[in-house]
Parts: C-alpha cells; structure tokens; sequence
C-alpha cells in the first residue's frame, strides 16, 4: 500500500537536528528524500554516542536516529560546481530543507526566488535561529540560548537557583516538527492546484509558540501582566513530582476534586474535615501544607513508582512515573505498541531504534531503512541529475570533482 508522502520528492541540504529532523519525519512516512552533505559529512555524525564508544562518523546514534530511509550525496556546495549540481537537483524536487544562515542561499544563487523561477510549485523550508528577517536574524542561537530566549528556560528548576535547561535539543526537534508541517501544508495547497510556498521556520519563534508552560504563561502576561517565576519546592502539597521506593513518579493530587479520595488512599481521611481543604492551596497556612505534603510523602516512599502511579490513576488523578532511559526500553506497554525497530547497520550491526510517530489504521509503516553511508548514494543521485544519455560513471566522475 503507498506510504503517505509516497511520489513527494525531498532535498535536504541541512545539518545536525532541526532540518534533519524534518526530513526523516517525510521520509520514514515514504517521501524520496536525498540527504545532501558536505565531504566530511553531517556534523551529527561526529557526535555521540558511538558504538563502543569509538568516534565514526558512521556510528553515531544521533544520525542514524535523525536519517533513517534517506539517500546520502557528498557536494561541496561552497564550490562553483556544487552549486550548479544542487541547482540541477533542486529542479527536481518538491521540496528543499535548508539550514544554512539567512541570506546564504541567496548570496550563492539558490535562493528560494531563484530556485522557484521556472518551478513555481516548489516548496522551500529555511530553518534558522531567529529567521530571516528582524534585528537578530544574523545572531547565531545553540540549543542552550533558543530555550532561554523562546522556551521555558527561566521556569524550569529550583527558585533558589539558576535555571535549568531541559535535556537534549527539544528546541531544535520542535522547530524541525513545525517545518515539517509546513511543508506538508503547502504541498496539500499545490495538489489542489496552488503554488508552492518559502517557509521560513525560526527555532526561536518555535520556542515561543511551543505548547507548554510558556505559551500559557505568555498569554498570561499579555492579559495580566503577571510574569510566572520558579516556585520553591513544596510549594503545592502532593503535587509534582516526589520520591518513591524506587525513583520518582509525578502525580498531582493536591488540590483536585480527586483529593478526599487521595487522603483515603494515603491513610489521612481526617484532613478531609479540615476547614483549610476548602480554601485554595495557594492561601494554606504553612501547618496544614506541611501536615498534608509530609503524609503524601511518607505514602510515595513505600511505594514503587509503578504503584504509586496504578494506585492514583485508579482514583482518576493524573500521574506518570518518572521513567529512567532503561525503563522506557524495557517498558512493556511501550514495547506492546511495536514502537521499536530493529535495523541492520554495516557499521553497527542490528540495533534497536524508537520507531513510528503515529499508527495509521489503513496504512502499514514501511520496513525502515537504515540511515546511508556517507556519500552512499551520490553516484545513484547523481545519474539522475543529467539526461537519459548520463552513465552512472559519469555521474561519479562529476561527484569526484563536486
């Protein structure tokens, strides 16, 4: 059965997450997308983890994660010549993925107004820190100062210290998610008989708009003015995250209609009578919050993170365990929805992936395929780039130079 994007051709020229990112999430769902990288590769191929802790560019977990079912060209499209051939291949695409900084493409003659001139259905998505316009468009932005600037940055941790960031590149992946979705948009707009679009995808600004904490403490500063700050620990009684026997579990009891029952389950259905419950918590005197909050916790330290959770959920309150790298593999429910992939690497040897995004009802996935070699493809790619008289041979004797 034909995947989603199947027939969708895509040319990624882009590095390390966001761009990358975008386009396996068109290529696991059946898009053609042609990975094009510099000679000594993706930068994401030099960062670890690596197999057996051995730095390969053919081993990093980060790109083979990020570039499954992709084809890989080598281009030094600094150069004259790798230009030329990435504007012959752009002409032949339906989507270009770029990440370079704003006004890049354009200074070398592949810029969106360019490339679209006579292939007015193209649709280009250019992702960078801040965008391609604005005071800041020529800032560059790392992981760590695009959570600061757009995200959640100075609510996340303790109030008595600095800011935490959160872990990994949650900004770059969100930014690399929104881009993806853009594309998709506006192809849906050229199948209708539209014309394509220029995205332009600033992490920055995905960041701000994110659908967290920060969008509902933005609109909340626009309304009124309140600006939200780390709270100390403990502030709200049986909720949040607390210890347990064996970890951590995040369960927010405190100050829900399901918390009666919670002082039932915990062994304090006296509190229920207490005249401070039916205030809001925010005006509990420091006694009462303590009583409670130091009840809640004697309960979760006897218990497993599993059991706290079971037994909270089982009242209907909201609450997840705080899973370590090691439970999230070994889970049974993650593991009884066919999330992992097991794929075959000649660098690595067959390695388990998180899989799938979604589950389609009338659309079975495709068997994945592993991330290319570097350069893997570029003879293959190539060939196709010149008319039917073009030999493989050529085209290699081309990339040679490229």
């Amino acid at each position: 059965m034909a995947q989603l994007f199947e027939g969708i051709r895509v040319l990624e020229v882009a590095r390390h997450v966001a761009g990358p990112f975008a386009g396996k999430l068109l290529a696991d769902y059946g898009a053609d997308v042609i990975k094009v990288e510099p000679p000594d590769g993706d930068p994401a191929r030099h960062e670890g983890p690596h197999k057996d802790d051995v730095p390969d560019p053919e081993t990093s977990a980060l790109f083979l994660h990020l570039n499954t079912n992709k084809k890989s060209v080598t281009l030094d499209i600094e150069s004259a010549e790798g230009r030329a051939l990435l504007r012959r291949m752009a002409d032949r695409v339906d989507i270009v993925i770029e990440d370079f900084p704003a006004g890049q493409m354009a200074a070398w003659g592949l810029g969106y107004d360019v490339l679209s001139a006579q292939h007015p259905d193209l649709v280009m998505a250019s992702i960078t820190p801040f965008g391609q316009s604005g005071p800041w468009r020529d800032y560059r932005g790392s992981e760590l100062t695009l959570q600061a600037l757009g995200g959640p940055l100075h609510l996340n941790g303790s109030a008595e210290r600095h800011p935490i960031k959160s872990g990994g590149y949650v900004a770059h992946y969100h930014a690399g998610l929104a881009a993806a979705y853009g594309c998709i948009l506006a192809r849906l707009r050229v199948a209708r008989g539209g014309k394509g679009d220029w995205i332009d995808q600033a992490v920055y600004e995905a960041q701000a708009g994110f659908r967290d904490r920060r969008t509902v403490y933005t609109t909340a500063t626009s309304y009124t003015g309140m600006v939200a700050k780390r709270q100390p620990a403990g502030t709200r009684p049986a909720m949040g995250a607390r210890p347990t026997a064996d970890g951590y579990a995040n369960i927010y009891a405190g100050g829900t209609k399901h918390f009666p029952a919670a002082l039932d389950l915990i062994g304090r259905p006296d509190l229920k009578d207490h005249p401070e419950l039916q205030t809001p918590m925010a005006v509990w005197s420091e006694d009462f919050a303590a009583e409670v909050e130091g009840s809640w916790m004697a309960w979760m330290i006897q218990r497993t993170k599993r059991e706290a959770v079971a037994e909270t959920q089982a009242l209907g309150i909201l609450g997840g365990a705080i899973f370590t790298t090691e439970d999230l593999v070994t889970d049974e429910h993650y593991r009884g929805r066919g999330v992992w992939d097991t794929i075959d690497h000649p660098a690595t040897g067959p390695i388990e992936y998180p899989g799938r995004q979604v589950i389609l009802s009338d659309t079975p996935r495709q068997p994945p395929r592993r991330a290319p070699l570097l350069g893997e493809h570029t003879a293959e790619v190539l060939a196709t780039v010149y008319d039917s008289r073009a030999s493989a041979d050529e085209a290699e004797e081309e990339a040679t130079h490229a």
